[in-house]
């Protein structure tokens, strides 16, 4: 990677723990990629991205206190410039 070469900081969004270990390790081998931080909920990935500012949230579809769906209408509200990619195993 380039010293010019900005890197995509990611925010995983489940509420399983373990899928969000998984994810940071396959997404920590690709230098380009930064986990910059993990949410379980709807709230705490609101928290988080406000606080973060992510480029990139990593979302699941089905939370246990709301959908990913409301998730990412209130993402893009508070963080317009934020790209969603909704995950779902379903």
């Amino acid at each position: 990677m380039g010293l010019t070469t900005k890197r995509i900081r990611l925010l995983l969004v489940d509420d399983h723990e373990v899928v969000r270990a998984g994810l940071g390790a396959l997404l920590a081998q690709h230098e380009e990629l930064e986990v910059v931080g993990e949410a379980g909920t709807v709230a705490g990935a609101l928290e988080t991205a406000g606080r973060l500012k992510p480029d990139v949230v990593l979302l699941d579809v089905r939370l246990p206190d709301g959908s990913g769906f409301e998730a990412c209408r209130n993402l893009h509200q508070l963080t317009p410039p934020v790209k969603v990619i909704i995950l779902t195993a379903f």
